[in-house]
């Protein structure tokens, strides 16, 4: 909703110009095809540019009810220029895109490379720059965008608000605006990640207005999975505990929901104030990284015999938790080191940033190198802070009658 406040808002000052500036001014604003999203794939050896923009008349009360929010239109081309060329010969109105909410890469394209696609925005002086960007993952970009979202009037701003919303609940996902994709991109030293999106039910009912209209949706977008990124190029994805452990080394973990074995069956506690402190050491020109994570963790489940009255056994499971939330980070450290050899985590930028001398001594074998290999050590201590409203779990309290 907040979108279409800002749409209506805008629409609103349209009309504020054309009685305060005359009439040529009104035309030129209302020339204007704002658009929300963007969308950019590749088929047949050309790539598709697709804007999502806002139904001016819709917005303005002035059209009919099965009229939808917002229309997708597309062009192709050699090239993004070349595509953008031919779809702005299709839109009745100029392209603006200082609304830009978000921008879908296809999967096809990220693994050509996207720096085309960067170098592009970067030459629009109306891109505000603060867009997300994600990638379509088993589905076409232009997809993605038309699928319809009962919540909200813009399937971009569904999106958005998606990335919003499990970023700080869950730490399920990767957020990457395109200002930090971008400085990633031109730094030393680290590589870029992003989310993927992918659709959920029938894509093709997903795209009509009818589909709204059942309590269940025919199709959803679903945040899912990471793409690794080397240079500007896809290179692979991760699951959802390595998005997790991805975001708790980067320091950027929100809440994460992490389970545990507990005897033969399993246990579950919501981690927060997840904190990771990273120091980078030197054996001569041989760098070593030191991990310290900590973090306070609330029991929600336990499925074994536990007396939860009992300190030690609250302490026993918290050095449990520490123990799982070390196994998955060093798992997620060595893929990316031995499989990917991508260095999204950025070790070798802290080298450059904080010892100039070192990296210039190792950065051209930083890559094939010393970044798989790099030695890293890691103290994970997870507190258990709260044990639920139960002071011991209902097994043992059944035991007891």
């Amino acid at each position: 909703m907040i979108l279409m406040k800002k749409i209506k808002l805008f629409i609103g000052l349209i009309g504020i110009s054309f009685l305060t500036t005359g009439c040529w001014n009104y035309h030129e604003l209302n020339d204007l095809a704002i658009t929300t999203g963007i969308a950019i794939d590749f088929k047949e050896d050309k790539y598709v540019v697709s804007y999502m923009i806002a139904n001016a008349k819709k917005n303005q009360g002035e059209s009919n009810k099965q009229e939808s929010s917002s229309v997708v239109y597309s062009g192709e081309g050699n090239s993004i220029s070349l595509a953008y060329m031919d779809l702005n010969n299709k839109i009745p109105k100029i392209p603006y895109i200082s609304h830009l909410e978000v921008l879908v890469i296809s999967e096809d394209v990220a693994k050509k490379g996207v720096i085309n696609i960067i170098d592009f925005l970067m030459r629009n002086p109306e891109s505000r720059k603060e867009f997300y960007i994600v990638l379509s993952k088993d589905t076409e970009a232009s997809t993605i965008l038309q699928t319809l979202s009962p919540l909200e009037s813009f399937p971009s701003q569904s999106i958005a608000n998606n990335i919003k919303s499990n970023q700080s609940e869950q730490s399920t996902i990767i957020v990457s605006e395109y200002s930090e994709f971008v400085s990633k991109l031109l730094k030393q030293g680290i590589e870029p990640i992003l989310s993927g999106i992918e659709i959920e039910g029938n894509e093709e009912e997903g795209k009509e207005q009818s589909s709204l209209e059942s309590s269940t949706p025919s199709a959803t977008t679903k945040i899912d999975k990471m793409g690794i990124f080397k240079d500007d190029k896809l290179v692979g994805w991760v699951g959802t505990n390595e998005t997790i452990a991805i975001n708790i080394l980067n320091n950027k973990a929100g809440t994460v929901l992490l389970e545990s074995k507990c005897d033969n069956e399993y246990m579950a506690a919501t981690l927060s104030n997840v904190k990771t402190k990273t120091n980078i050491n030197f054996n001569e020109d041989i760098p070593i990284v030191k991990l310290d994570i900590v973090a306070e963790g609330a029991l929600v489940e336990i499925n074994c015999k536990k007396n939860l009255e009992e300190i030690s056994v609250i302490e026993q499971l918290g050095d449990e938790f520490s123990k799982s939330l070390k196994e998955m980070l060093t798992d997620t450290i060595q893929l990316v080191q031995k499989e990917y050899q991508s260095d999204i985590l950025g070790y070798g930028n802290m080298i450059y940033k904080n010892n100039l001398k070192k990296w210039e001594k190792i950065k051209n074998k930083w890559e094939k190198e010393i970044f798989p290999n790099l030695e890293i050590e890691m103290q994970v201590k997870i507190s258990l802070s709260s044990k639920g409203s139960f002071e011991q779990t209902l097994m043992e309290a059944k035991n007891e009658e």
